[in-house]
C-alpha cells in the first residue's frame, strides 16, 4: 500500500510539472509554426508574382515579334499589290510572255530582298493561274487545278474563313531542282481584293513566312534555357514546334492547355501552378489580341522555386534553433513556476498520504479483528466502528464471507519479491472490490500474504449472482495478474456478529481444496459424502508396492500406489494426510533396509521429501511427488543391483587371477570363497558373462599357458602344472580345444 501511494504521489507531481512544461512548449511551437508558415507562403507568393512579371515581359516581347512579322508582311503585300509590273499578272486573262517574265523577275526581287519571306504566291482569277516564287526552286506558273500547294487552292476557295493579313500556320510542300518534295512550316498571310459588292475575289497575294521567324524570336528571349516557350492558337493547335511537340500538334486535350483556353476568355494573361507532363510547373500565358494566339511559358517549379526553398530551409533551421532555445527557456521557466507549487502540493500529498495510510491501516486492522472475534463485540460498538471507518454496511442484514487463496503459494513467493507481492495483492483487492460492488456492499480484507477475504453485505436472494462474481474474480486475476485463485464461500449469516463464525467456516472448507484442485470454488452447500466405515490401511497393497520397488519396476509400483490412493473412499483430507505420512515412512524404511544389504548407500533425502510433501496443496501434486520418489528409488535399486553384479564379476576375476595354478580351483571352491551357493553363482555368472565359470577358468589358464610357451623354454609338462592342470594329456586336449593347435605347434609357430 505504501509503495502504491508513493507511485501515485510521484505520478501526480510529475503530471503537474508536465502540464506546465507542455503548455509552454505548445505555445512556442504554435507561434513558430504559424510564423514560419506565413513567411513561407508570403515568400512563395512574392516569388511567383515576380517570376510571372518577368516571364510576362518576355512573352510580351515575343508577342511584339509576332506583331512585327504581321506589319512587315502587310507592307510587302500592299507593295506587291500596288506594283504596276505585277498588275498584269493579277488582272490580265492572258499576259504576254515578256510581260510575264518581267513580272516574275520582279516577284523574285521582292523575295530576295526580304530574308524573312519563304515564298510568294500570286493568284489571278481572270487567268485561273498561280504564279509562285520560292528560294528553293525556279518560278512556277501553274493552273489552279494543277498547283502543287493544295492548301493554297483551299485558301482561295474558302477565303472568307480567314482574316485578311493574319498569320495562318501551315505546312507547305517545297519543290526542289531534283524534283524532291519537302515540307516547310510557314505562316501564310493572304491579301485579296473584292470588287464592289462581289463576293468573289479578283486576285490574291499569299506571303509565306517561315516558322523560324517566331522560333528565333523565342530562342533569343529564352536566355536561361530553363523552361519551354511555345504558341498555340485559339483552338489549342501548336503553331511553333518544340523539341518534344511537332508543328500543328493538337494540344487541346492536355489539362493545362484546357485551363489556359478557358481562362484566356476572361483574362488576357495570367499564371498558375499545375502538372505538365507529370512535372509540377509554373504556367504563364499571354494572349495576342490580333491573332488570338496564346504565348505560353512552362517553367519547372523546382527550378524557379530553388531560392525560395533555400529561404524555406533557412527559416526551418532558424525555427528549429528558436524551438531549442524556447525549450530550454521553457524548461527553466517551468521549473521556476513549479517550485512553489511543488512545495505546497508536496505538503498536501504528505498530509493526505499520512491520513490515508493511517486510516487504511486502522480500517484493515478493524476488519481483521471483526472476522476473527466479531462475536465478542457489542452491536453498538460495531456500529460505531463502521461509522468511524465509513463502512456503509447494515449490521442487521445478511453477510457472506468469501476467501480467496493464492494457488501454488510456495512458487509464487519464489517468483516475486515481497514488494511485488504486495502490489499484486493490492491488484487482487481492486479486482474483487470492483466486481463484488456490482452486486452489493463489500469490503476487502487483507488476511495474510496468501489469503484475501471479501465481506459481502445485503439481501442475497440468489446464490448464482455471487457465485458468478467469484468466477469472474478468478478469471480476471488469471487474465490480468497471471495468478490462480481458489475460493471458499461461507453460508449466509443473519447479522454482523456472525462474521467470525462465517470466516471460520470458510477457512475450514479450504481443506477440500486438497481434493478439488486449483481454482476450485468451495461452499457450504456442496454435498460431501461421509465414510460409512472406519478407514483401514491397505497393508497388502503397500507390500506389493514395496516389493516391486525393490525389483526396480517403476511402472508396476506406481500402479500399486494408485490402487492405494483409490482405496480412500470417500476422499478425505485427514485420511490422505495420515496415508501419505505412512507411505513416506514405509518407503524410507524400505530404502534404509536395502542400503544395509548393499555396499553403496541410496542417495535420497527423505527429510526434504516429507518437508516438501507437507507444502503441497492438492492431491494431484502429492501424487506426482510420490511418483517422482518411486521413479528415483527404482532407478537407485537398479543401479545397486548393477553395481553388486559388477562387484561379483570382479571378485570372481580376482580369485581366478590369484589361484588359477591351483588344481583344486573350481566353481564349488569359488562359491565357497564367496559364501554363495554354486548353483546361484553359476546361474548369475552365466547370465552376466554369457559363459560358465569352468569355461572362463579354462580360457584364463590357456591364456597364461600361451604366454609361458612364448616367453620361456620350460617343458610343456611343467607349463601344464603351472597353469593348474593335473597331467599334460588333459592340458593338450584343452589347449587344442580353445586354440585349434597343440602347445608344441603354438610354440614353433610363435603365434
Amino acid at each position: 500500500m505504501d509503495n502504491t501511494m508513493k507511485l501515485t504521489t510521484a505520478r501526480t507531481s510529475n503530471k503537474l510539472y508536465a502540464n506546465i512544461f507542455l503548455s509552454l512548449i505548445v505555445c512556442i511551437i504554435l507561434t513558430i509554426v504559424t510564423l514560419s508558415s506565413a513567411l513561407y507562403a508570403s515568400f512563395e507568393k512574392i516569388a511567383l508574382s515576380n517570376i510571372y512579371a518577368s516571364e510576362k515581359s518576355s512573352l510580351s516581347q515575343t508577342s511584339y515579334s509576332a506583331k512585327s512579322m504581321i506589319e512587315n508582311s502587310t507592307n510587302y503585300a500592299l507593295q506587291i499589290y500596288a506594283d504596276p509590273l505585277l498588275d498584269k499578272l493579277l488582272h490580265y486573262t492572258s499576259p504576254g510572255s515578256v510581260e510575264t517574265n518581267t513580272a516574275l523577275n520582279r516577284l523574285n526581287t521582292y523575295l530576295n530582298i526580304n530574308y524573312f519571306i519563304h515564298s510568294i504566291y500570286l493568284y489571278s482569277k481572270n487567268s485561273k493561274t498561280f504564279y509562285s516564287a520560292t528560294l528553293s526552286s525556279l518560278n512556277t506558273i501553274q493552273g489552279f487545278d494543277d498547283f502543287y500547294d493544295a492548301d493554297a487552292r483551299m485558301l482561295v476557295e474558302h477565303f472568307t474563313n480567314y482574316k485578311r493579313l493574319a498569320p495562318i500556320p501551315r505546312a507547305i510542300p517545297v519543290q526542289t531542282p531534283f524534283q524532291e518534295v519537302k515540307m516547310a512550316n510557314v505562316y501564310t498571310f493572304v491579301f485579296y481584293d473584292l470588287q464592289g459588292q462581289s463576293k468573289d475575289i479578283d486576285n490574291m497575294i499569299m506571303l509565306n513566312v517561315p516558322e523560324r521567324w517566331m522560333k528565333d524570336a523565342i530562342t533569343s528571349l529564352d536566355m536561361n534555357k530553363n523552361g519551354s516557350t511555345f504558341i498555340i492558337d485559339s483552338k489549342g493547335t501548336l503553331v511553333t514546334s518544340t523539341d518534344s511537340m511537332p508543328f500543328l500538334a493538337d494540344l487541346k486535350d492536355k489539362p493545362y492547355v484546357q485551363k489556359i483556353l478557358t481562362a484566356s476568355a476572361n483574362q488576357a494573361s495570367d499564371y498558375f501552378v499545375d502538372d505538365v507532363e507529370g512535372v509540377k510547373s509554373l504556367v504563364v500565358y499571354s494572349k495576342h489580341e490580333f491573332t488570338n494566339w496564346l504565348f505560353i511559358r512552362i517553367l519547372p517549379y523546382d527550378t524557379i522555386m530553388g531560392k525560395v526553398e533555400m529561404i524555406k530551409e533557412t527559416v526551418l533551421w532558424i525555427c528549429l534553433l528558436i524551438l531549442l532555445i524556447g525549450l530550454s527557456i521553457s524548461f527553466f521557466l517551468s521549473r521556476t513556476l513549479y517550485k512553489p507549487i511543488e512545495k505546497v502540493t508536496s505538503k498536501l500529498n504528505t498530509l493526505m498520504k499520512e491520513k490515508r495510510n493511517n486510516h487504511d491501516k486502522l480500517k484493515q486492522n478493524f476488519l481483521r479483528q471483526l472476522v476473527h472475534n466479531s462475536g465478542f463485540r457489542k452491536p453498538t460498538d460495531l456500529e460505531t466502528k463502521l461509522s468511524e471507518f465509513d463502512i456503509a454496511m447494515d449490521p442487521t442484514s445478511d453477510f457472506i464471507i468469501v476467501l480467496f487463496v493464492v494457488d501454488r503459494f510456495d512458487s509464487f513467493s519464489k517468483q516475486y519479491h515481497f514488494e511485488d507481492r504486495v502490489l499484486l495483492k493490492y491488484g487482487m483487492m481492486n479486482i474483487a472490490s470492483e466486481l463484488f460492488s456490482q452486486i452489493g456492499i463489500c469490503e476487502c480484507i487483507d488476511i495474510d500474504e496468501k489469503t484475501l477475504a471479501v465481506l459481502l453485505n445485503g439481501s442475497f436472494q440468489s446464490d448464482q449472482a455471487w457465485m458468478d462474481t467469484v468466477k469472474k474474480v478468478q478469471d480476471s486475476a488469471e487474465q490480468f495478474l497471471s495468478i490462480s485463485l481458489s475460493a471458499s464461500i461461507s453460508r449466509t449469516g443473519d447479522s454482523l456478529v456472525e462474521v467470525s463464525d462465517l470466516y471460520t467456516e470458510a477457512l475450514q472448507q479450504l481443506k477440500y481444496k486438497f481434493t478439488d484442485g486449483y481454482r476450485c470454488m468451495l461452499h457450504s452447500r456442496q454435498h460431501r459424502p461421509q465414510a460409512l466405515t472406519p478407514y483401514i490401511h491397505p497393508v497388502g497393497l503397500e507390500n506389493n508396492m514395496l516389493e516391486t520397488i525393490k525389483l526396480g519396476k517403476a511402472e508396476e509400483s506406481k500402479k500399486w500406489f494408485n490402487e492405494i490412493v483409490r482405496a480412500v473412499d470417500p476422499p478425505s483430507y485427514i485420511v490422505y494426510n495420515m496415508l501419505f505420512n505412512q507411505l513416506a515412512f514405509s518407503l524410507s524404511t524400505t530404502a534404509l533396509g536395502m542400503d544395509k544389504n548393499a555396499s553403496i548407500p541410496l542417495d535420497y533425502d527423505f527429510s526434504s521429501f516429507i518437508h516438501h510433501m507437507h507444502k503441497l496443496e492438492t492431491l494431484q501434486d502429492v501424487h506426482n511427488h510420490f511418483c517422482e520418489l518411486i521413479d528415483g528409488l527404482c532407478l537407485g535399486f537398479k543401479d545397486k543391483k548393477s553395481s553388486k553384479h559388477d562387484n561379483l564379476i570382479a571378485s570372481i576375476d580376482t580369485i581366478i587371477g590369484q589361484n588359477y595354478a591351483d588344481r583344486e580351483l573350481s566353481l564349488f571352491k569359488i562359491a565357497e570363497i564367496l559364501d554363495l551357493s554354486p548353483a546361484y553363482l553359476g546361474r548369475i555368472f552365466k547370465k552376466l558373462a554369457n559363459q560358465s565359470v569352468p569355461d572362463y577358468l579354462n580360457e584364463y589358464r590357456i591364456q597364461r599357458a600361451k604366454e609361458l610357451l612364448l616367453s620361456t623354454h620350460a617343458p610343456i609338462e611343467e607349463i601344464s602344472q603351472k597353469t593348474g592342470y593335473n597331467n599334460s594329456t588333459y592340458f593338450y586336449k584343452v589347449f587344442k580345444k580353445y586354440t585349434g593347435i597343440t602347445p608344441a605347434e603354438y610354440r614353433n609357430n610363435g603365434t
